[in-house]
């Protein structure tokens, strides 16, 4: 006979990440204007954030440190956004 305390436990399962805190590897967002948005790290929320670095309206490229723009701060300003890899070029 076995009590509890001789009973291995069991490791504790994988804890899910919400999509918008996964990088997605070699992914780019596509906005509804056609500009590209690149994955550049997380926020301390572990959202993840975004640049657009060649934005096609030359008055949104500005100089100095970007806004951090996280993925539903993009979606909602210029979405909808396409997903798409950046590996398929």
């Amino acid at each position: 006979m076995t009590t509890v305390f001789q009973t291995p436990l069991a490791p504790p399962p994988p804890r899910p990440v919400p999509l918008h805190k996964v990088t997605l590897p070699q992914t780019v967002f596509i906005d509804r204007d056609g500009d590209e948005w690149q994955p550049i790290g997380h926020n301390g929320a572990g959202e993840l954030l975004l640049s657009c670095p060649q934005p096609s309206n030359p008055e949104d490229q500005g100089v100095g440190e970007s806004f951090a723009w996280t993925l539903p701060l993009v979606q909602a300003q210029f979405g909808p956004l396409i997903a798409r890899s950046a590996v398929s070029g």
